[in-house]
């Protein structure tokens, strides 16, 4: 009751104040009224006095409308109190709201909305589930009398969290003579926390590092993404992370494809059984690209390998072999290669004494006469196979085929179809036969 007195008391005394204004008002036009320049005076005099009159009584409202307001999250931490998270950004739902504001018209044209602030407020929010989150808006200036949209329709859940390890892929435009390589990422893993259906979908994070026009190691950082199980990427904006960027240290440094030596003494190391050789050994790949600090590179000609064993081998092989690399190779194209190695008999050499030689292909009607029927040959050919010519002999051929009449100095001919590996050098290295027409009286 006391409060309805005083407020009507306020209402009288307001009242009281402008009625006397407006008596004098009323006098003083009566004094004026009889003169057009007084007349003029004394409108001016009411416009002014009017607006005091508006301007001082604070009874006097307006309402405004301040249209395409954006709101503002608050209390979102108190949700990670009851284990709770939001699924979707409501970004989008908080960037055209309108709050309409009644004000004393004294003050209407200072509210705008620079002084009209809006908020969600999510500190009432305990359970998840779907519902109705309602909009808060103040002022600086009067009394916020309405709020468009009112409450927004929000979905939370269960608040989850977990530890997504962190990819590097290189992108961009790579040199042909430059080795590129992830030397250290920082943090090499990053905790991700926020509504569990999001935060279960992620399979990955991936940074992506733009090495165009780097001809140098640098580092650089990062922002990174969220991947699902099939390359989508994820939004982060409601995920909480322990870190937004990535730190990537990156080398890159020249390159140069350099040979492997075939050197037999330094592929293979031991002796091979007795009477066999190393007769050649092969590597693949010949090469292999290493990438190092030019100067380095420059003084490379070829590269080694750890050397293979041949010790009491007498057939041919194929071993892996490490390659002997350096310390300061920052890369190098296969840390092992394969080694052919070809393992052969010794090749040794012997005179054959008393080889026969036969004459064939000899026409009928032709006599032959010849100065030798055995002769001596020098082979060359594997151990074991000269050993075996040694032992069982072999014979030398002449082939008459095709002579007429008269003398010839022929080379022999030997078996090279069943000794292939054989040189057969014999001495003399021709022989001289003579055929002669067959008398009419010996050929009855």
């Amino acid at each position: 009751m006391k409060n309805k007195l005083a407020r009507l008391r306020r209402w009288m005394e307001s009242h009281r104040v402008t009625n006397v204004i407006l008596n004098g008002a009323r006098a003083l036009w009566g004094l004026l009224s009889h003169n057009l320049g007084l007349k003029a005076l004394s409108l001016l005099m009411a416009v002014l006095l009017w607006n005091f009159v508006i301007t001082s009584n604070t009874t006097i409202t307006r309402t405004k409308t301040i249209t395409g307001l954006t709101g503002y999250i608050t209390s979102q931490s108190a949700l990670n109190t009851y284990g709770l998270a939001l699924l979707e950004n409501p970004t989008e739902q908080l960037s055209d709201i309108s709050v309409t504001v009644e004000v004393a018209q004294s003050e209407y044209a200072y509210v705008s909305s620079d002084n009209v602030q809006v908020t969600l407020d999510l500190s009432s929010v305990r359970t998840a589930g779907t519902q109705e989150v309602s909009l808060v808006a103040s002022t600086s200036y009067g009394r916020v009398v309405r709020i468009m949209p009112d409450t927004l329709t929000l979905t939370f859940e269960t608040l989850d969290s977990r530890m997504i390890p962190v990819n590097v892929q290189i992108v961009g435009e790579t040199e042909a003579d430059r080795w590129y390589n992830v030397n250290r990422t920082n943090p090499t893993a990053v905790t991700i926390s926020g509504a569990a259906s999001v935060v279960q979908s992620i399979a990955s994070a991936y940074v992506y590092v733009d090495v165009t026009g780097y001809d140098s190691s640098f580092i650089t950082a990062d922002q990174y993404v969220l991947l699902d199980s099939e390359g989508n990427e994820i939004t982060a904006s409601m995920l909480n992370r322990s870190s937004s960027s990535i730190t990537v240290n990156m080398d890159v440094y020249p390159t140069k494809e350099i040979p492997i030596s075939t050197e037999i003494d330094s592929v293979v190391t031991g002796e091979p059984a007795d009477g066999y050789v190393v007769e050649s050994v092969s590597i693949q790949p010949e090469s292999l690209v290493v990438a190092a600090d030019q100067e380095l590179l420059d003084s490379i000609a070829e590269l080694q390998v750890e050397p293979v064993s041949v010790a009491g081998r007498s057939r041919s092989f194929t071993a892996r072999a490490s390659v002997a690399s350096l310390s300061s190779f920052r890369s190098i194209s296969a840390d092992e290669v394969y080694v052919n190695v070809t393992i052969v008999e010794e090749t040794t050499g012997a005179w054959i004494e008393g080889v026969k030689v036969s004459y064939i292909n000899r026409d009928e009607n032709l006599n032959l006469t010849y100065d030798t029927g055995e002769i001596r040959v020098y082979v060359t050919g594997p151990r074991s196979v000269i050993e075996d010519l040694q032992q069982n002999g072999f014979a030398a051929t002449v082939d008459l085929s095709g002579l007429t009449a008269g003398t010839y100095a022929l080379a022999p001919t030997f078996p090279v179809d069943t000794y292939p590996d054989v040189t057969f050098t014999p001495d003399p290295g021709e022989l001289e036969v003579t055929l002669t027409e067959v008398e009419p009286d010996a050929a009855e």
